[in-house]
Order: C-alpha cells, then sequence, then structure tokens
C-alpha cells in the first residue's frame, strides 16, 4: 500500500484516503508514513476531514483507546528496544504482591504507551537492582526479573500478563539475580549463588517453567545447562576461592560470550561451557568495566588510570589520565569510531570540577563544560545518552535541565529542556527522540527543536472520589469489555481530576477538562502504534450516571448500577467519634472468624489476651465470646484458666468456676510435647487462686518443662506470670531473676504488666533499677535498650524513668521520653480527646493518605488507625480499620486488637 500523500493539499489528501483500500492496510508497513504524513498536514493545515476519516479507519482496523496510568509503584526500571524506537517501563507490586506490577511499552514516535502488562507476579524487578528489563536482540521479546527471584519472558507486544517462559534457579534468593538475555530471546544465563565453578547457569526461556536447586541436574524435560567447566589455577588464585561470581552480566550479539564483572575482576566466558576465555583485574563501582556499543572494548578505572581493554582478549590497548569522580563511563559510536562519554557530576566525591571528557578511538578528544546530576548507581538511568550516530548526546544536568549537546569538531550546545522534578536518567531513541525517565515521570521531546510530545506523571491520587466508585468499592479496577478483560479504566487526568477511559472509545471525563485527553490518550494499533485521539472524535460524558444512559453494549450491562447514580459528596472526615470500646472488641471477633487456619496461632493468641483485658474489666460475658472464637484447643484451656485466675483473684470466684471448673481431663487432653509450661502455669494459677490444693501440683509440672524445650524464655515468662497474677509474687518473681534475658517482644508486655498491675516493686527488680552497682543486677539487662524508654514515657512514669537512665542513660538522649512521661503523668483524665491539635494531626495524615496511590495505602492506613487509637478518636480509628485487608490477620483483625490494647493500656503492647 505505498501512497504519496499530497501534504500541502487537504481535499487531495482527503480524496487519497477515500480511494484507499484499507483492507491491504499493514499498520507496521503503512502507519507510520500515514502517521507523519498527517502530522506534517496538520502543522501547515490544521485537523482536517482526512485526519477525521483516517481515524475512522484506523478504529476500523481494530484500534483501541488506551490510557497510561496504572502503576502500582514506582518505576523500578526501564529499557529501550535495540531498533530504539520502543521504551519498556516496569513497575514493582504495592501493597498486593499478587497483584503484582505492570510492564508498560511506549513507542517514541508517537509518544505514547501502546501496550500494557499488567498483574505482573511480585512486580518488575526490586528498587535498588539494576538491569532487570532486557530485550531480545530482534526485539520481539522482553526478559524480566520479577516474583522476587524469578527471570521470565514476555511477548511486549502481546497481552498476556503469565511469561510465555520462566525460570527459577536461585534455590529461593529473596533478591533478583543478576541475569544476561540471550540474543536470541529463548535463555538467559542466570547468576545463581550455589557452589558451582561459575555461579551461573542458562535457563532455557522458550516455554514453560524450569525450577532447578543445586544437586539436581536437570527439571522435567528441560535442562538447565550448568556453565561447569573448572577454573583456571591462575583465575583460581587470584579470586582466592573456587567459584566465580559475576554480578553484572552481558551476553555478546553473537551469542558465543558471556562478558561480566566480579568484585574487582572482568572476565569473558565461552557461553556454552563456561569456559574462562580472559580474565583481568578492574575497576568497582562506578569504575567497573562499561562495553562499547559494537563490543570491541571495554573501559574501566583502575589504580588511578582510565584504561580501555580489548573485548575479546582481556588486553589493555590504551592507558589514559583518570578521573577522580567519575560516576558514568558512556559508549557511542560513530561510525566506526568508538565514543566514550567519562562523567565526572556535581557534586562526586572526589569534590572535582563537573564536566564530560570525550575520548574517541581511546584518545583524548575534548572536555564538554557542563554540570552533570549525580544519579543513583544502582538503578537504571544514565546522565548522559549518546544519540545513535555518535554526532549528538543528551545530558541530565544537575540544574534540572536536559541539554542536548552537538559534538563533532567542537562541543556546542544546540537546545535544552526542563526535565521533570523526579527525573533519574536519560535515553535518546530513534528518529531523533529523547526520553527522561524517573520514578514517577515520563517525558519525550524531540532533540531538533525541544518540542516535547510526551509528558507524563504516575501515582497521581487527585482527592475527589472516583468516577467508578460505588459503596467504596471502585468496580472500575476489573473490567470486562466484552469477552476479554482490560486494565483499570480510570486514570488520573490530571493531580485534580479523574477520568475513565474505555478500550472502543468511550470517556468519563469533566466537560471543562475534554481539551486535555489528547495529552494522555491515544488510539493503540496491535499494541505497537499510537494514534492521536485528537484527529477525530471521542464519545465523552461528564459522569458514569450520564455515560449509563449514553454508551451503548458492551458497556451498557456493565454500567447500568450506575443509572441515576449521584456521586457522593466529598468525604467529611473524621467520622464522629461515638465509636466505644465494645464496637472495636466485636470489630476484632468479628475479623479473626474469616481468617484461614494458617493463622489460628495468632488468632488464639490475641484472643486470649483480648479475653484477659474483658475480665480485667469486669465483663465475663465479653471474655466468654472471645474465648469461644479461639480456634486450638490448647488456647481454649489456657485462656479460660487465666479469665478464671484474673476473676478469682478480683473476689468472684463463682464467676471463675464458670471458666475452669476443676476438670483436669480437658486440660490433660490440650497438652503436647511442645506447651506443658504454657496450659499447665495457666491451670495451676487457676487452681491457686481459688484456693485448690492441686496447684502446686500443676505448678511442678510447668517449672518441669520449662528448661527441656526450645523456647525456655517465654515458658519461663508465662509461669512466672501465672505466679504473680494468682498470688504467688515471690515465687514469681524469684523465677524472673533465675533465668537469662528473654526477647524484647516478652521482656516489654513484662513490663507494662506489672506497672498497670502496680507491681513497680518487681518492676524495679526487673529492669533493673534497684542497685545499679551491683553487679549482678546489671546483668539481667532485661530493658537495656529504648522499649522500655517509651513504655515509661507512655504510662506516665518520670520516676522510674529517671531510674532507669541511672543505669542504661548513658548513649541515649531520652529528655524528650522523660517530658512525655511528666506530661502524661499530668494528664487530667476528663480532658477530652483528641485534644485540638491532636484532632489537626489527624485531618492532615488523612489528607495525605488521600493523595497516596490506592496501591500504596496500607502501611499508612495501619500507622493512622495506630494514631488514631493513641489520641483517643476511636471512631477514626474504626474507620481506618474497616478498609485494611480482611484476609490477612496483619491487616483488619491484627489492627483491631492494636486499637483495642492501646485503648485500654495506652500502650502499643501486646497486654498480660
Amino acid at each position: 500500500m505505498a501512497i504519496t500523500y499530497p501534504t500541502a493539499d487537504p481535499g487531495a489528501f482527503l480524496a487519497a484516503l477515500q480511494a484507499t483500500d484499507w483492507s491491504a492496510f499493514e499498520p507496521a508497513r503503512d502507519l507510520p508514513p500515514l502517521r507523519a504524513a498527517l502530522a506534517e498536514l496538520e502543522r501547515t493545515q490544521g485537523i482536517t476531514d482526512a485526519h477525521r476519516l483516517a481515524t475512522e479507519r484506523i478504529k476500523g482496523l481494530g484500534a483501541v483507546l488506551r490510557h497510561p496510568d496504572g502503576h502500582p509503584a514506582e518505576i523500578n526500571g526501564y529499557g529501550l528496544s535495540p531498533c530504539g524506537r520502543y521504551l519498556a517501563i516496569g513497575s514493582w507490586c504495592g501493597d498486593d504482591y499478587e497483584q503484582g506490577g505492570m510492564l508498560q511499552v511506549w513507542e517514541l514516535a508517537g509518544a505514547r504507551c501502546v501496550n500494557v502488562l499488567d498483574g505482573i507476579t511480585g512486580g518488575v524487578g526490586w528498587p535498588g537492582y539494576p538491569r532487570t528489563i532486557q530485550w531480545s536482540a530482534d526485539g520481539r521479546r522482553v526478559a524480566l526479573a520479577y516474583n522476587t527471584n524469578g527471570v521470565g519472558v514476555w511477548d511486549p507486544f502481546g497481552e498476556e500478563p503469565e511469561p510465555l517462559g520462566e525460570a527459577y534457579v536461585t534455590d529461593g534468593n529473596s533478591r533478583p539475580p543478576g541475569f544476561a538475555f540471550a540474543p536470541d530471546g529463548t535463555r538467559a544465563f542466570i547468576v545463581t549463588g550455589t557452589e558451582r565453578e561459575v555461579q551461573g547457569c542458562v535457563a532455557p526461556l522458550a516455554e514453560g517453567e524450569v525450577f532447578w536447586t543445586y544437586g539436581e541436574d536437570d527439571e522435567g524435560d528441560l535442562e538447565v545447562a550448568l556453565l561447569s567447566e573448572p577454573l583456571p589455577d591462575t583465575v583460581r588464585a587470584l579470586l582466592g576461592d573456587d567459584e566465580l561470581f559475576l554480578r553484572d552480566v552481558f551476553w555478546s550479539r553473537d551469542g558465543r560470550r558471556l562478558q561480566g564483572c566480579a568484585d574487582g575482576w572482568v572476565c569473558a566466558l565461552d557461553a556454552d561451557s563456561g569456559r574462562v576465555l580472559w580474565f583481568a583485574e578492574a575497576g568497582t563501582g562506578a569504575d567497573a568495566p562499561s562495553w562499547s556499543r559494537d563490543e570491541r572494548y571495554f573501559a574501566h578505572q583502575l589504580h588511578g588510570r582510565l584504561l580501555i581493554g580489548d573485548a575479546l582478549t582481556g588486553w589493555t590497548v590504551a592507558k589514559l589520565p583518570g578521573h577522580p569522580g567519575a560516576s558514568e563511563l558512556c559508549w557511542g559510536s560513530y561510525g566506526p569510531v568508538a565514543r566514550l562519554a567519562v562523567v565526572v557530576p556535581d557534586g562526586n566525591e572526589a569534590n572535582a570540577r563537573p564536566h564530560v571528557t570525550i575520548h574517541d578511538q581511546g584518545r583524548h578528544r575534548y572536555d564538554v563544560d557542563v554540570a552533570l546530576r549525580l544519579l543513583d548507581p544502582d538503578h537504571d538511568g544514565t546522565a548522559w545518552a549518546w544519540s545513535p550516530d555518535g554526532l549528538h548526546a543528551a545530558a541530565l544536568t544537575a540544574r534540572g535541565q536536559v541539554e542536548v549537546w552537538s559534538l563533532g569538531d567542537a562541543p556546542s550546545r544546540v537546545g535544552a529542556v526542563e526535565a521533570p522534578a523526579d527525573a533519574a536518567g536519560v535515553v535518546w531513541g530513534a528518529d531523533g527522540v529523547i526520553a527522561v525517565v524517573g520514578p514517577t515521570c515520563l517525558r519525550f521531546f524531540q532533540a531538533a527543536d525541544g518540542r516535547i510530545t510526551g509528558d507524563f506523571a504516575f501515582l497521581r491520587t487527585p482527592p475527589e472520589p472516583r468516577p467508578l466508585e460505588l459503596d467504596g468499592e471502585d468496580v472500575g479496577e476489573e473490567v470486562r469489555a466484552g469477552e476479554e478483560a482490560s486494565a483499570d479504566p480510570t486514570f488520573a487526568l490530571d493531580d485534580e481530576t479523574w477520568a475513565v477511559a474505555f478500550e472502543q472509545g468511550q470517556v468519563i471525563a469533566p466537560p471543562e477538562r475534554a481539551h486535555a485527553l489528547d495529552g494522555a490518550l491515544a488510539w493503540t494499533v496491535e499494541r505497537r502504534f499510537g494514534w492521536p485521539v485528537r484527529w477525530g472524535t471521542l464519545d465523552i460524558a461528564p459522569d458514569a450516571a450520564t455515560a449509563a444512559e449514553r454508551f451503548g453494549p458492551p458497556l451498557r450491562e456493565y454500567l447500568e448500577p450506575f443509572r441515576g447514580h449521584t456521586p457522593p459528596a466529598d468525604e467529611d472526615w473524621p467520622p464522629p467519634n461515638t465509636v466505644t470500646l465494645e464496637d472495636l472488641f466485636q470489630l476484632a471477633l468479628t475479623s479473626v472468624r474469616p481468617l484461614a487456619s494458617g493463622w489460628d496461632y495468632h488468632v488464639s493468641r490475641n484472643l486470649r489476651h483480648a479475653a484477659r483485658l474483658k475480665a480485667r474489666l469486669g465483663d465475663p460475658a465479653g471474655a466468654r465470646a472471645l474465648l469461644d472464637g479461639i480456634p486450638t484447643p490448647a488456647d481454649r484451656v489456657r485462656g479460660g484458666a487465666d479469665v478464671a485466675t484474673i476473676l478469682a483473684a478480683a473476689g468472684r470466684r463463682d464467676e471463675a468456676r464458670t471458666f475452669f471448673d476443676g476438670d483436669e481431663s480437658r486440660a490433660e487432653a490440650a497438652l503436647d510435647e511442645y506447651n506443658v509450661a504454657f496450659v499447665a502455669s495457666s491451670v495451676a494459677a487457676a487452681y491457686a487462686a481459688m484456693g485448690d490444693p492441686r496447684a502446686d501440683a500443676w505448678f511442678g509440672r510447668a517449672r518441669a518443662a520449662i528448661e527441656p524445650e526450645t523456647n525456655p524464655g517465654e515458658h519461663r515468662l508465662a509461669v512466672a506470670w501465672a505466679l504473680i497474677e494468682c498470688g504467688r509474687e515471690n515465687e514469681g518473681r524469684a523465677l524472673l531473676l533465675d533465668g537469662g534475658t528473654p526477647t524484647v517482644f516478652s521482656s516489654v508486655p513484662l513490663l507494662a504488666y506489672l506497672i498497670l498491675t502496680h507491681r513497680d516493686h518487681l518492676a524495679r527488680e526487673i529492669i533493673p533499677l534497684r542497685d545499679p552497682a551491683a553487679e549482678e543486677w546489671q546483668a539481667q539487662g532485661w530493658f537495656d535498650g529504648w522499649e522500655a524508654v517509651e513504655v515509661l514515657a507512655r504510662l506516665g512514669r518520670p520516676d522510674l524513668l529517671r531510674e532507669w537512665a541511672q543505669v542504661y542513660g548513658d548513649g541515649y538522649a531520652y529528655e524528650d521520653q522523660l517530658a512525655q512521661a511528666e506530661a502524661n503523668a499530668r494528664r487530667d483524665p476528663a480532658r477530652p480527646r483528641p485534644s485540638e491539635g491532636e484532632l489537626a494531626a489527624l485531618i492532615d495524615a488523612y489528607a495525605t493518605l488521600r493523595k497516596t496511590p490506592r496501591s500504596q495505602r496500607e502501611h499508612p492506613t495501619q500507622q493512622l488507625a495506630v494514631q488514631a487509637a493513641e489520641c483517643g478518636h476511636l471512631g477514626a480509628a474504626l474507620d481506618l480499620i474497616r478498609r485494611l485487608p480482611a484476609d490477612d490477620l496483619n491487616g483488619r483483625a491484627g489492627h483491631a486488637f492494636r486499637a483495642i490494647w492501646i485503648t485500654v493500656t495506652g500502650l502499643d503492647v501486646e497486654p498480660w
């Protein structure tokens, strides 16, 4: 379909399009020249009927409307395709690991996102790990480090979020492995970290899954090729051991060699066998080797010199003066001439003058007087990017601009464009397009004239309700358009405005913001090519209710719930502070019921402690409801005995007997080889509190079970608590002082328990505080950390805090905590809570939370719920807790219990 478009005559252009046989249209061949011709026609004539007709024809070919939003976390890595026409950017996962991260593919010519692979398990890469996105030589495959320690391969222009092939060969490493994607796109060298001559293997990635653990030769029909060629003795002598661990690995374009660095060494290996082809000393960090584009050379800095090495032999072919403070060694090429830029950025560690030195074929050419931004070496991104022809470069400056330099006979600055505030790298692609990438930004501009062709910000969260929210749920987050699922259609049009873009071309957006849609949206063809939306028309509705009336199939059924819907007014937060402590107990109880059995231990523990609190609050019926919810028999027995002990100690023996009636068979049935100290001590305490002589025998069993088990510290504390609670304080005190140091997770609740139950005399002995000169007390050392200070400050005990400082105060700046303790000691219990200042702080924190991306709100929501509980606003705390995940104890249930602990005890500590 070769057509010459008359760009000077709109009528002739339209006639040519009308005469075109669109059935023969091939996007890869025909769309780029048509798009370029229409862009030229727009430049001289504006948007014409030819633009509108072409757009309708493109839509008829199956084009879909796409927005650029949706990353759950910051951009974590990126990679330019070998042809320079596409940029892949990836994000890590947000709060939901299984929901995963996102890979986007952007076409540089159109400066628009043309494909999205959403829901990549565990996200793309990992923060602080570069080169987690790599393209195959033909640009048809892209390999990603993902799912913590896996490497997978995808079709960058496909639609499946699941990999075509994947490999897990690190034996469960907790971070992404280094890898090198083979040029043919069917395999990868992956650093395994296992005990081999070369710590790595070549894993197939063409299809299926590969799992391999050290000691296994293969898995099924997919064999992992181990690089097992013995290391030469000279290499072993240099390494100091028998293993070669490569960190930065590259696969040569001819598929024959692996080139990489290994902590001060650089080498090349035979890709088939792992045989060392050459091995040499090299620089590290910013001075580590960098490979030329044509793979003829590598450059590094070593012992104060800049060295150029031959990539085939490892021999040094040029020794040049070093560049202290250099952060980047960037290769370009001008025909057969290899060009090297050495970047000494602004703010370098050597305090050297910022500049860029250019070397051609290992000879100094000139210096460029420009101060570049100092970037994090552990992330993708360079401050210097050569043009494909090697005659120009883009430089990300310390002043926040991207300068374009001509680097012919003499350097000259030819233009500059402002960079986004968080820009962290610059890329020069094909057709003179420069991309600036940062954690939350992506900007494209033309090198020739500085014209910005695309400007995007990610992770924006406008404060207004999302258009597709119903009763607090966003139905747009899992959309089905027709028979195929697509990504969330909701996107942030700007910092204040949400919009919705459906693939068929329907849009929900405020009418006054319709002009901004062209800067965000694009029609995409074959998930490869972008087409401007301004060249055609969009069906725009102002809100979801109007869209439900106007839009036809397949959206009509999907939007039906919005028919007649009125968007909610601005949220009035916090809600009224009318929630009671009992409401929190009920929330905790109902929140643990749907949890899976894997949480039984933690559910039982929390319910048992909550039941204890109910008993202390004089509510046996409430304690009963909590005990009935405990899933494990041993904890039900233990919890019932604990409640009975507390009630009996308070003089309520009749009620205590309803929780523990002396039936030893239930207790015996609950015992196993691990829990005797726990269960027996609780049973003994209940007997003792009710005056039953069987207490001594059960305490004997509990004491005997302390040491033989693997958890003597926790066992000792459980028995000591039981002795103290039932009134046998001297025995409990002796047991505490007779053992070793428990973990802070148990010692801090113990300290809080002693103070809250008015047993200061015991607290003074175990902190220890009584006699700082006595070595035996000092050796106990249970509370020499900061945790004790926090407890004493929150409980308003400046007296104990001053005594603590006499023993442990050296090296701690505890004055603020002492002031807090004094203020809490003076606090009037009748003072309204929260105070005006605390309420203002809650509202400010909530405003910040609303601006946080939804995929990253879980942790700040947890923090704000705790803050609300601490200042006494239970209405706000309950509202926030209900927003947390219901299928994880650390979400809704766990924070309901935390709110209870804080409200009852004043401490975010498990109560005893």
